[in-house]
């Protein structure tokens, strides 16, 4: 399952260059992004999209009653990360 969800980004006309985790269930989509200018390499930041991507797996297995819920907690929680980015804040979060 080593890139299961995962997918890389290497395209010449993008200023990003890294991995994508999108994970859907219940209708909804978490998609995070990993860029390689962020976490130093495509290695570390490969690592770190598995890392979060099984965390996510793991944390939806503890949610399975309400898994629903967790997905709008967690979109909720990547669009803070989000605001927080644009108002010049870090986008690294513990994975």
């Amino acid at each position: 399952m080593k890139n299961k969800n995962i997918t890389r980004y290497t395209y010449e006309n993008t200023d990003f260059q890294g991995w994508r985790v999108s994970i859907q269930r219940c209708g909804r989509i978490i998609t995070r992004y990993f860029s390689d200018l962020q976490y130093g390499s495509e290695q570390k930041s490969h690592q770190a999209a598995i890392r979060y991507r099984d965390q996510v797996f793991a944390d939806m297995q503890e949610n399975r009653n309400d898994l629903a819920g967790y997905m709008d907690r967690e979109l909720e929680h990547l669009q803070q990360l989000l605001r927080e980015k644009e108002q010049g804040g870090n986008l690294s979060s513990p994975v």
